[in-house]
């Protein structure tokens, strides 16, 4: 029998004719959307996924962007969960955090400033990074959420794939140096708007290390510290990149000598008879807060290079430890101490003009401050308790974190939109081997937390640090570097392991430093980040080392 042939009239008419599901051979059936609550066991596919362990194969492959894949994960007991330092508390209010879906199909936590955290005993690690939180069965009676819309009308649906499916390795774009003989790392800083100068400090040494190019590293070195007392406590560089202040502490006294870039001491300020913890550099570089602090009193003084040491002003004396402190501007800062925020005003001298006091004497670790909608924010931190304060609009979270909190800093806002467009975005990294990125939404006082991004079993995230632009945000752990999409989250776009690693060498003569104070506190070791003015280096700090890590090659 002769077939006539086929002609472009017939390949148009298959090409375009309407299909249905029945016209194919092969795979599943359309799929459609389906409410959030799961209506069938545990084998169905729903938009509710039961808790995977992290270390799942068949758990990683079977989700991918926050979306199922054809072959459902089935449900696997975490064997190395973490007991929440809190699950023996019964909660506040006795109520659930409801749950969001965001655009990666991710849960979300939405927290109100003054709820309660739920624990995090029940959350695992899903495809795309973030950990994914269990709804527990007394918060089923929700109203369901639509699941988010399938990418494909048959077949399984991946999802729209904005996130690498493996992270890049960072070694070949990566440098090592050996910064110190004895001492650890225990800070890094990039000289403003220079990518080929960078200084290491330790304990007991402070290093300024050239990196041209065109020829191997030089180093300057400005304190070390062999056989002495010398403790170096502070380091800050000016804005302009001229004048890098470096503070020492030895016999009971605090001393700040001030350096340029070629290493050379070129001024030397008045001691003070305590330590000297902290150097805060104001936007113009024209004005430095010096905060001297111990146990029982502190001073925040002003240093102008157009005064002489004579004329300084008298130094704002207050009761009790000074941990953090942070500039707003070019005449308003915020200071954070035990249970208390001192909101400063700076022209000729510095003076407090108002104090915050918070419903616990908790020590309040670190200090943060932005300006949204013309209306001054600062935001606070408790290491310990792991606890969120905004005195400025009356907001603070409790249980932000199962772990200590190591660090927290906002996201830098990009120049290309208004302010006003920005929402307040805070990083904060903790001990319990996660970091989160919160929503703060002011006028409804509420902490959203949008990302949960996992480092690891046993990988505490021990520092973390946000681009200048805001679009990466990296973290390290004891022995890894990871660098994410800020915006995404989800799976790390790049990651890079410390060489040889076996968890014990590199942490010889690690202290129990917490934020310039001595503290009581379990020893962990010290991991520093820190990005140049252009985002394309970020210099790594660990034991006695520091990684110098370029982003485009």
């Amino acid at each position: 029998m002769s077939h006539p042939d086929l002609t472009s009239h017939h390949v148009n008419y298959l090409i375009w004719r309407p299909f249905s599901p029945s016209d194919y051979f092969f795979g599943p059936a359309v799929l459609e959307a389906e409410p959030r609550k799961s209506q069938g066991g545990p084998g169905e596919n729903g938009t509710d996924q039961a808790p995977v362990s992290p270390t799942s194969k068949v758990a990683r492959d079977s989700v991918i962007n926050g979306h199922l894949t054809g072959e459902p994960a089935a449900p696997q007991v975490i064997p190395n969960a973490k007991k929440s330092r809190k699950s023996d508390r019964a909660e506040t209010n006795g109520d659930e955090i409801p749950m969001e879906i965001d655009s990666n199909g991710v849960a979300n936590e939405t927290k109100s400033a003054v709820a309660a955290s739920p624990s995090l005993a029940d959350t695992a690690v899903d495809g795309d990074g973030d950990v994914s939180m269990g709804i527990r069965p007394d918060s089923q009676d929700q109203e369901p959420t639509a699941a988010p819309t399938f990418t494909l009308t048959n077949g399984h649906s991946v999802g729209v794939q904005i996130t690498p499916a493996k992270a890049a390795d960072l070694s070949p774009d990566t440098a090592l140096l050996n910064v110190a003989d004895d001492c650890h790392v225990t800070r890094t800083l990039w000289r403003p708007n220079d990518s080929t100068v960078v200084v290491a400090v330790g304990e007991t040494f402070c290093s300024l290390w050239k990196m041209p190019s065109s020829a191997s590293p030089v180093q300057e070195k400005l304190v070390e510290g062999k056989g002495d007392s010398i403790c170096v406590s502070a380091v800050a560089w000016d804005p302009t990149g001229q004048k890098l202040a470096v503070a020492t502490y030895n016999d009971m006294r605090g001393s700040i000598t001030m350096y340029d870039v070629a290493g050379n001491a070129v001024d030397l300020l008045p001691e003070v008879p305590r330590m000297i913890t902290g150097l805060h550099w104001t936007e113009s570089g024209t004005h430095l807060i010096v905060v001297a602090s111990d146990s029982k009193v502190s001073e925040l003084a002003l240093w102008d290079d157009s005064v002489r040491p004579d004329e300084f002003p008298s130094p704002q004396v207050i009761d009790g430890s000074i941990y953090d402190l942070s500039w707003l501007g070019r005449n308003e800062a915020y200071a954070s101490g035990n249970g208390t925020v001192y909101q400063c005003e700076v022209d000729s001298s510095i003076h407090i003009s108002k104090t915050f006091t918070s419903e616990t004497d908790r020590p309040w670790t670190f200090i943060r401050c932005a300006n949204v909608n013309v209306s001054s924010v600062a935001v606070a931190a408790s290491s310990a308790a792991a606890a969120f304060w905004i005195p400025t609009h009356d907001m603070h979270l409790d249980g932000a974190h199962e772990g200590d909190i190591t660090a927290i800093e906002l996201k830098p806002n990009t120049l290309d939109q208004p302010q006003a467009n920005h929402p307040l975005v805070l990083a904060s990294s903790s001990t319990d081997d996660t970091v989160k990125i919160w929503h703060i939404d002011l006028d409804t006082k509420r902490f959203d937390c949008i990302h949960r991004l996992f480092l690891g079993p046993s990988s505490p995230a021990l520092a973390s640090s946000f681009s200048p632009d805001g679009y990466a945000l990296a973290a390290a752990s004891k022995e890894k570097l990871f660098i994410w999409n800020s915006q995404r989250g989800g799976t790390a776009m790049a990651t890079w392991s410390v060489p040889g690693t076996d968890g014990t060498k590199i942490e010889e003569g690690q202290s129990r430093l917490a934020n310039g104070h001595n503290g009581d506190a379990e020893s962990i070791p010290d991991r520093s980040l820190a990005w140049d003015t252009d985002g394309k280096r970020l210099a790594f700090g660990f034991g006695k080392q520091l990684a110098i890590i370029n982003m485009q090659s």
